[in-house]
């Protein structure tokens, strides 16, 4: 299937339920049960028709490990590609398109949340496990996050400091 990736200005709910095409529960029914930030960086996948097949995001956030100062890393986050189109590398080059919107504005890391099972996929981008909890505002107040983190240098010797994870805001 040719496909292309594009800049999307921004997504609908027509483009989430075309994607989601029905699909129950399409972050593991734990995504579905959190309040997530929204992005300001959109990329998709279209198919050869045209269609929105896939999409991904990304945004600036602030994020507070141990006793280290406020660190801002690229939060990348709601990728998705319907389940149709899924083992085709589409994930991995919306997320490629994301690194490279990230180093644009000159951010050192990125981070994102996910599945078990899809760690990985992004450890194969270059992604590495955070290994401590990471918590994030809730409408009713800071939660550790029920998924995975991990996170990415964008930026020379880069590290990830050691201590609790206090991502400000919600989850990306």
């Amino acid at each position: 299937m040719p496909v292309r990736l594009v800049k999307l200005d921004r997504v609908t709910h027509e483009d989430w339920q075309r994607i989601v095409a029905g699909e129950r529960e399409p972050f593991g029914g734990i995504g579905e049960t959190l309040v997530w930030r929204d992005k300001s960086h959109h990329v998709g996948v279209r198919d050869d028709a045209g269609q929105l097949v896939a999409m991904a995001g990304l945004v600036l956030a602030d994020v507070r490990v141990a006793d280290e100062p406020l660190m801002q890393v690229a939060g990348i986050g709601g990728v998705i590609v319907t389940k149709a189109a899924r083992g085709q590398g589409l994930a991995g080059m919306m997320v490629e398109r994301l690194l490279e919107i990230a180093a644009e504005l000159e951010a050192e890391r990125a981070m994102l949340f996910c599945l078990a099972k899809n760690m990985s996929l992004y450890a194969k981008l270059g992604f590495q496990p955070i290994e401590q909890t990471v918590s994030a505002q809730q409408p009713g107040g800071p939660i550790a996050v029920p998924m995975r983190a991990m996170w990415k240098p964008l930026a020379g010797a880069t590290r990830w400091p050691k201590g609790r994870v206090e991502l400000q805001g919600e989850p990306f």
